[in-house]
């Protein structure tokens, strides 16, 4: 949950950590002790962390969240937002947002049942229901729970849609697929955190 905020405090961290260092170093020893010099020199970075933590996170938020595309799941560099995602995705859309993602992709009915069945073997030991049963039959796709959740992106409904689910992580995580094995599309919001 708190993943987003680590990078920028990383970030400034390390910036603050190293301008009173360079600080320090470069003052002069006559006017005040190189203890005094540094102590001061923190002082200041502690009253600068928060603000400066806050102009870094906006920045560094604008290049790793937004919308994105991809032609295939290889060109994807963050694992986050490779997590629940078929391999064999391609003509790939992406809402990132701090907790998960919005998408949108390409892929054959087939391979994504493939993918399906992988994942529930893989990871779906403790679900809260019987996996195989519910992974291979889906349930109806709704146009009022699509919209409420891909709606501000302007995807229209796909008529011919099945929803499913992966196996859930113990925090929450997990993504839910919407599939139109006519089309060849997904629809996919996955969380995590």
């Amino acid at each position: 949950m708190l993943w987003p905020i680590i990078l920028p405090i990383q970030i400034t961290f390390g910036v603050l950590l190293g301008v009173v260092v360079v600080l320090t170093a470069c003052a002069s020893p006559k006017s005040w002790s190189r203890v005094k010099t540094c102590s001061w020199y923190s002082t200041i970075a502690l009253l600068a962390f928060i603000p400066s933590c806050t102009g870094i996170m906006m920045v560094v938020d604008a290049v790793r969240f937004g919308d994105f595309r991809y032609a295939s799941f290889d060109d994807i560099p963050d694992f986050r937002s490779q997590r629940y995602m078929p391999e064999a995705a391609t003509d790939i859309q992406i809402r990132k947002h701090e907790n998960g993602y919005l998408a949108r992709y390409k892929i054959s009915a087939d391979d994504f049942a493939v993918y399906l069945d992988e994942l529930w073997q893989e990871h779906g030991q403790h679900p809260p229901f019987e996996p195989s049963e519910f992974a291979k039959n889906g349930d109806p796709a709704y146009p009022e729970m699509f919209d409420l959740t891909f709606g501000e992106l302007g995807w229209a409904f796909p008529e011919n849609a099945t929803v499913y689910n992966s196996p859930r992580e113990a925090d929450g995580g997990g993504a839910t697929y919407y599939v139109d094995s006519t089309a060849g599309l997904v629809f996919q919001r996955t969380g995590f955190w």
